[in-house]
């Protein structure tokens, strides 16, 4: 029973004994790692390129004079990082893996494209 703040209503959910587990969605581990990487690197990277702005501006730098787009290096990681672990949900959301697992199984023969689709609906 869940109470609101019009009354007490029935949405269909019973309390789960103790033998009976609550179904968890987990993470495949590739996918995790990609998250923990994302988290460790991408907003320091953030934090660097804004310190490194903040140096330009107050020692009056010229951008101008800047080669090699070494400022622009933190942004550049942050990119791809972020592009990574959008392909990595994108992957555990469609085939309940990673994409590089995914890729590496097709790869080696263990899988198909159609096993891998049919992976994603086991779950659902």
């Amino acid at each position: 029973m869940a109470a609101s703040a019009t009354g007490n209503y029935d949405i269909g959910r019973r309390d789960l004994s103790r033998t009976e587990k609550k179904p968890v969605k987990h993470l495949h581990e590739e996918v995790r790692f990609f998250v923990w990487a994302w988290l460790a690197v991408a907003p320091p990277s953030a934090i660097w390129f804004t310190g490194m702005i903040f140096d330009i501006k107050l020692n009056h730098i010229d951008p101008s004079t800047l080669s090699d787009a070494s400022v622009l290096w933190p942004v550049m990681l942050f990119f791809f990082l972020t592009m990574l672990l959008v392909v990595e949900f994108g992957s555990q959301s469609k085939f309940k893996t990673g994409f590089f697992t995914a890729w590496l199984q097709m790869v080696m023969g263990e899988v198909t494209l159609e096993g891998l689709y049919q992976r994603g609906r086991g779950d659902r």
